[in-house]
Order: C-alpha cells, then sequence, then structure tokens
C-alpha cells in the first residue's frame, strides 16, 4: 500500500529537479492501476516549483486538457476537493476515457500559467472494481467479535461502521458505504480526514449501511513492514489507500472515490439513491 507514497515522492523529486520554473506543474493523483476506459474520476494536484505546496484554492477556477493516444483532446471543467482540510487541496475531473493507452494532461487554473503535459496511462480493464460492478463479499471483522482498537486505527471511532462485517451490508438490501482507510497507517496522510468526512455523512444518512474496512490486520505490529493486508483489501485488489465505495441496495457499485472525497460529494452520491 506505500505504492501511493512513492508515486508521490517520484513526483515530488521532479518538482525539485524543475525548480527554477516558474510554471505550476500538474501531478495525477489518482493511483497507477485504477484508471480503465470509460467514466472516470481523475485527481489532479497543481504544485509550485519552487516551494513544493499545493497550490489548488476552492477559490481559483481551473480547467484541465486530456489528450489520448488516439489524439482525442478533452477538455473538461475541474471541481475542488479538500484532501487535508485546508492544508492539501486537489482538483478532480469527471472524465470519459474512451481509449486504453498512455494519455496526457495539463491544468490551466486561473492566476497561473497552463502547465506542461503530464502522463499517465489508462488501462483496457483494472483489477480492482469499478462502478457498474458487483461489490466483492468479504467477511470482515466487527465489534461483536473485537475490541474496537483491534479493528480500527481510528482514534474516535463511531461504533456503527464496525456493527455489521462487509459482507453482511451487501447482502442486506440496503444501500452502503465502504471506507477503506487506515488513519494511523496511511502513506497519503488523508485516510483519517476522508474517515472523518464518512462518519459525518453516515449521521445524516440511517437508511444506509456504513463499513469501515481497515487497511491492515495486525495494528499492534512493530514496524511499517510487519503489518499485514486484510482479506478485503486483498479481494477488492486496492492499489492505494483510502478508497470509499458506494454500492445500491443489490451491492451493485455506483461510485467510488480515491484519495480524497468531502462530505458534499458522497451525499450526493447517496442523494442520487435516495438514501
Amino acid at each position: 500500500m506505500r505504492r501511493m507514497s512513492l508515486v508521490f515522492a517520484f513526483l515530488l523529486i521532479l518538482v525539485t529537479a524543475c525548480g527554477g520554473s516558474p510554471q505550476p506543474i500538474a501531478l495525477v493523483a489518482s493511483s497507477p492501476g485504477s484508471l480503465e476506459v470509460g467514466n472516470q474520476r481523475v485527481l489532479l494536484g497543481l504544485i509550485d516549483p519552487e516551494t513544493q505546496a499545493f497550490l489548488p484554492d476552492p477559490a481559483v477556477p481551473a480547467t484541465a486538457n486530456f489528450v489520448g493516444p488516439k489524439d482525442e483532446t478533452i477538455e473538461v471543467p475541474l471541481d475542488f476537493t479538500w484532501a487535508i482540510p485546508n492544508v492539501r487541496g486537489l482538483y478532480r475531473a469527471e472524465v470519459d476515457l474512451p481509449s486504453a493507452g498512455p494519455w496526457s494532461v495539463s491544468v490551466a487554473a486561473e492566476g497561473f500559467e497552463p502547465t506542461e503535459s503530464t502522463p499517465f496511462v489508462v488501462s483496457e480493464e483494472t483489477a480492482m472494481p469499478q462502478v457498474g460492478d458487483p461489490a466483492p463479499a468479504v467477511e470482515t471483522r466487527t465489534s461483536e467479535g473485537h475490541e474496537l482498537a483491534e479493528i480500527t486505527s481510528d482514534t474516535d471511532p463511531d461504533p456503527d461502521l464496525y456493527r455489521l462485517s462487509l459482507d453482511d451490508a451487501l447482502a442486506d438490501d440496503r444501500p452502503t458505504v465502504i471506507a477503506f482507510a487506515t488513519p494511523a497507517f496511511c502513506s497519503s496522510e488523508t485516510c483519517g480526514p476522508v474517515l472523518e468526512h464518512v462518519k459525518q455523512v453516515a449521521a445524516d444518512h440511517p437508511d444506509v449501511d456504513f463499513v469501515h474496512v481497515e487497511i491492515y490486520e495486525n495494528l499492534d505490529a512493530e514496524s511499517f513492514d510487519d503489518l499485514v493486508l486484510v482479506e478485503a483489501v486483498e479481494t477488492w485488489a486496492l492499489p492505494s489507500e483510502p478508497w470509499v465505495f458506494v454500492t445500491n441496495s443489490e451491492g451493485i457499485i455506483t461510485a467510488r472515490f480515491e484519495g480524497a472525497v468531502d462530505p458534499q460529494e458522497l451525499g450526493e452520491s447517496l442523494s442520487q439513491l435516495g438514501g
């Protein structure tokens, strides 16, 4: 699960190397192996090459220009999301990527020069579940048989998120929100904020099941290298953390969010289900 942190580290090396450039640098924050042909939610960062700070701000409108392997050109407006509230912001694009292969994207934000193109890869099909797929039903640990400290690294857990096993939640004819996150061990540092947003939305949706799946099995491990992934993360083939998925009452994935999701965006996905 440290692959995401390695991606960010590599991109920051590029930022440092380009320190003399006045242009911001665009990074694709969606993890490798998560994007496939079709409608996708792509996370984009905008980096100051001198300070390495994330530049996006809720008041700064921006657009992205995607270029595909068949010379497809797609321009879309960007929405803003706080990955870490008031600290690190990202833009998000909802875009239909029609072809597999090497793509690139540049970002034009108000008040900044457009960025150079940043490459990324779109797969024909990914190993992890996509919108429209049945959610893999996996048994997860619950508070019935475990102390909360054994099954979550959240320092202020909401007990309702550990009441149901994931497979039971997917089978009870209710919409479900599944949050894969590890606040204490998160390589991207966004698991805690994402889980807080999930808990906030859960309080407003009593007719929806909410399940937090901790990324690691052994939270008392002596070192990061000793951590063991839980079965659900392996089964879902998640390449990074955090992830939040929404399913309808039939267990079909209707929305998925990588890395950052705010209460408004998550709440809107539930409103579309009537939840």
